[in-house]
């Protein structure tokens, strides 16, 4: 089985908000420009070619490292001078030791949430548990305690559902030219055997692990026809499992400049029809749609999840501003005007590297926690 023969569940449909969670590596710099608008709006009013280059996402930071001139490269020179990325990474897996799952949970479940999704991979490619599957390039590239295992236990024992992000299409591990388009976005990933059959691998072993409620992939997923075999195996371990609509593939005759030029061009079309409420070409097989910074659901009969950060970033940024903040009677009033329309907010937290969460976003979650008693 590839695709759903019965309705969604339940738990899923009659979900109105759910907590989203971006920690890695890229907490340490914790840092993206603040003076420019947030994704949804630099989505509408620009090209893909100014996003990258004013990327407003922390977690992104490696990107920025890589692209000449950033706001990244002049902060990362200023604050730690020849220190690598990976440098970073050894920082933040001394940091992470510190983290408190069952304090977030707790956060988490008196501000309403019903589900929560944690990135278990993010584009540059470090490993948020102590995977089995070795990254070839960087077999340590990971971290060394079942994080996202101690995470599942502590949402799941207070009632709300447990999800996976994992970022599929991009690994920076096996990459390393800098994303400056969206051809840069879609045709820069690995098309290799070893890199097919990694994130194959682990996503197996996310499975199996974790039996997560919601398999939550991100910007598309390697040209791989093995991918409805991935779905069937999900839905045989999961019966109650959704999956989200981030699964496209590229063909790998469009790695050529005219294909590069095609997947521009496109890009620009695609621009235009989200910001006028569109959800983008969906894959073949999905249960749910998502928007990110965007309200503006015309998609039909669809459900939906709205994800946004309670600032710009989804990933700590040390440099964010009262002013760059949602407010909980912003998040309430979000999570009214989509629920009529089959759909849900997934607010992210950004924690500092040592596991705290920042105290801006404490306090929101706080303050919509008064909301819910």
């Amino acid at each position: 089985m590839t695709t759903r023969n019965a309705p969604l569940p339940k738990w899923f449909t009659r979900t109105d908000f759910g907590i989203f969670i971006h920690w890695g590596p890229y907490s340490v710099p914790a840092f993206a420009p603040t003076d420019v608008g947030d994704f949804g709006t630099i989505v509408k009013h620009h090209s893909l070619r100014y996003l990258y280059a004013n990327q407003p996402y922390a977690e992104w930071y490696l990107n920025g490292m890589r692209t000449r001139g950033s706001a990244v490269t002049r902060y990362h020179q200023e604050r730690y001078g020849n220190r690598t990325y990976l440098d970073l990474a050894d920082d933040f897996k001394a940091a992470a030791r510190n983290v408190d799952v069952d304090a977030w949970a707790d956060q988490f479940a008196a501000a309403g949430a019903q589900y929560v999704v944690v990135v278990t991979k993010h584009h540059d490619g470090f490993v948020m548990y102590d995977s089995n599957v070795r990254n070839p390039k960087r077999p340590d590239y990971h971290l060394d305690f079942d994080f996202v295992g101690q995470l599942a236990q502590a949402v799941r024992s207070r009632g709300m559902r447990f999800g996976v992000y994992y970022s599929s299409l991009l690994d920076w591990t096996f990459q390393t030219r800098p994303i400056r388009d969206a051809g840069d976005l879609v045709l820069g990933y690995d098309t290799s055997p070893t890199y097919l059959n990694y994130v194959w691998d682990q996503w197996h072993e996310l499975i199996d692990r974790y039996h997560p409620d919601i398999l939550w992939n991100d910007i598309g997923y390697p040209t791989d026809k093995r991918l409805p075999e991935l779905f069937a195996y999900f839905y045989e371990a999961v019966p109650q499992g959704v999956i989200n609509d981030r699964w496209n593939s590229y063909p790998n005759w469009l790695h050529n400049p005219l294909g590069r030029a095609a997947i521009d061009l496109g890009s620009r079309y695609l621009q235009r029809r989200e910001s006028k409420g569109g959800a983008g070409i969906p894959p073949a097989h999905y249960d749910y749609r998502t928007l990110e910074y965007n309200t503006d659901w015309q998609g039909g009969d669809d459900y939906f999840e709205v994800t946004r950060g309670i600032d710009k970033s989804f990933g700590y940024n040390r440099m964010s501003r009262p002013e760059d903040s949602i407010t909980a009677d912003q998040v309430r009033a979000l999570i009214k005007q989509v629920t009529p329309q089959k759909g849900r907010l997934l607010l992210n937290v950004g924690p500092m590297a040592d596991g705290q969460l920042p105290p801006q976003q404490a306090a929101l979650l706080s303050e919509l926690e008064t909301t819910q008693n």
